[in-house]
């Protein structure tokens, strides 16, 4: 919240734009959810955890696992490509795509406990 308020002031004194500020206040929103919403690690067991239309929401981890194939594995059920794509690790976006970068083959490898939203 506090990283909220000071973008905003930011934004108000003129520092950042008005879109930056709405951009990075909603990047601060998603970790802030993610962080919330993710179920404890099992070490033995890692997994990803793929949020949106998805019919399998935890993914099982592998060394090399992909972004697309994450998605592909959670068998994603929203009829067009998605519109956004993030990877969040420890709370964090450390990756932000758009559907058609996926099928342009621009990936990124993910690590066990990673958040991807799928966002139609």
């Amino acid at each position: 919240m506090k990283v909220l308020i000071f973008i905003l002031i930011l934004a108000e004194a003129g520092c950042v734009s008005k879109k930056e500020a709405r951009t990075e206040a909603r990047k601060a929103y998603l970790s802030a959810q993610a962080q919330a919403q993710a179920p404890p690690m099992d070490p033995e067991h890692p997994v990803v955890f793929v949020q949106g239309p998805v019919e399998n929401p935890t993914v099982p981890w592998q060394d090399g696992l992909k972004l697309t194939r994450a998605i592909w594995e959670a068998q994603y059920t929203a009829f067009m490509n998605p519109m956004v794509v993030r990877v969040l690790r420890n709370g964090q976006v450390v990756g932000e795509f758009k559907g058609i970068d996926l099928l342009h083959h621009q990936d990124m490898e993910l690590q066990a406990g990673d958040t991807v939203q799928v966002v139609p």
